[in-house]
């Protein structure tokens, strides 16, 4: 004679009753519903800022200024304004370096030893992140330093103090 393992029908309602609850309460969370998620920012703008510092060791110079810009993700335009004061003569070149190379040349800038420069660059995807990582910086060259005499590195305005826990408004995040 065989041992009776089928349990009573009350107790099999109750069981698949209970399998079929858990089923649905796990299946019906959604991903994502762990807390608060990384979001792009309501406008997709992220603001940078930088400060122009001498280009090398071998510059003299007492020039400073800054870059302040505003980058549109959807667009990857960066809308910005360099200004500089003090250079030890007149500007020849401005442009956008990517951890070296120029990728962007400035055009219809002042020529000045102090000055102002408003305008827009869009950036390629791949130059977009590496905005996002402090890797684009804008150099200014003069006639006595035409190697360039000024550099501004672009950093995020309100970057994240932790790698860990990067910009949530970020689209580009160092990963």
């Amino acid at each position: 004679m065989q041992p009776k393992t089928c349990l009573p029908k009350g107790k099999l309602f109750n069981a698949a009753f209970l399998f079929l609850a858990f089923s649905i309460l796990l299946f019906s969370c959604k991903k994502g519903d762990n807390g608060p998620q990384e979001q792009d920012p309501p406008d997709n703008k992220i603001s940078y800022t930088g400060n122009f510092v001498k280009s090398s060791d071998g510059v003299t110079t007492s020039a400073t200024g800054t870059v302040a810009g505003e980058f549109n993700a959807a667009t990857r335009e960066l809308s910005y304004t360099a200004s500089w004061s003090g250079l030890t003569s007149k500007v020849i070149d401005m442009h956008f370096h990517d951890e070296g190379p120029v990728i962007i040349h400035i055009k219809n800038f002042a020529e000045t030893l102090s000055g102002q420069h408003i305008d827009k660059a869009t950036f390629t995807e791949v130059q977009a992140a590496d905005l996002g990582v402090g890797k684009i910086y804008i150099q200014i060259h003069t006639e006595n330093y035409p190697g360039g005499e000024l550099i501004a590195v672009l950093t995020k305005k309100s970057a994240s103090p932790n790698p860990n826990n990067p910009d949530p408004q970020d689209p580009y995040p160092p990963y």
